[in-house]
């Protein structure tokens, strides 16, 4: 019992001192001289939550949308963006009926009521699918040394988007604080997922 007593402590010293030695190493490693790549990391609370679903209530300022799990009652105001999804053209209120398939990007911010109402950034108009455009709201952009493309990330920095000549001929344009709709085939499984772009509207 004794002799298994003291190797539990000498076990427990040789850990100690190999963690200590470990820090000391990160220490050591962030001190050096190395290329520095920018990290960006989920926000707790994001920009911009986005609900797909169908049309349950229209009225002047409003658009009531049931998803799968929730129910939102998008306040629609001069500064919301109502789209296509098929091409990003601007769309009046009146093609928004109950019964139509929508996505609504919309602010965090929300009332306590039932359903909870929140102003709508954007409500576009179609299935939530690949071949329907995505709203994003720029947060930063990134120019290619070579200039034949900018990588741009979203306010959530969940999604960094490559856009060239082919998705949009006027893509040096973009600038952080641009609203776009953003087409793409497939995303990585990273954080922030990345894409290429087929498609870019800037709004």
């Amino acid at each position: 019992m004794k002799m298994f007593k003291k190797i539990f402590v000498l076990a427990s010293c040789a850990t100690m001192l190999m963690a200590g030695s470990a820090v000391a190493n990160a220490n050591n490693v962030e001190n050096k001289d190395m290329p520095v790549t920018k990290v960006y990391q989920a926000q707790a609370v994001q920009d911009v939550l986005f609900t797909s679903g169908k049309i349950v209530e229209v009225n002047e300022n409003m658009i009531v949308v049931k998803g799968e799990h929730n129910i939102i009652a998008a306040i629609i105001t001069d500064d919301t963006y109502l789209l296509n999804g098929k091409n990003g053209k601007a769309k009046k209120l009146s093609s928004f009926k109950v019964g139509k398939e929508v996505t609504v990007y919309h602010s965090p911010k929300m009332t306590r009521s039932i359903p909870a109402q929140s102003a709508a950034f954007a409500v576009v108009l179609g299935d939530n699918s690949e071949k329907m455009g995505k709203f994003f709201k720029v947060e930063e952009v990134n120019m290619s040394e070579d200039k034949t493309y900018v990588s741009v990330i979203n306010t959530n920095e969940s999604l960094i988007a490559t856009v060239d000549k082919k998705a949009n001929k006027n893509f040096a344009e973009i600038k952080a604080g641009d609203n776009l709709m953003v087409w793409y085939d497939m995303m990585t499984m990273s954080l922030p997922a990345r894409t290429n772009a087929n498609k870019v509207v800037i709004l």
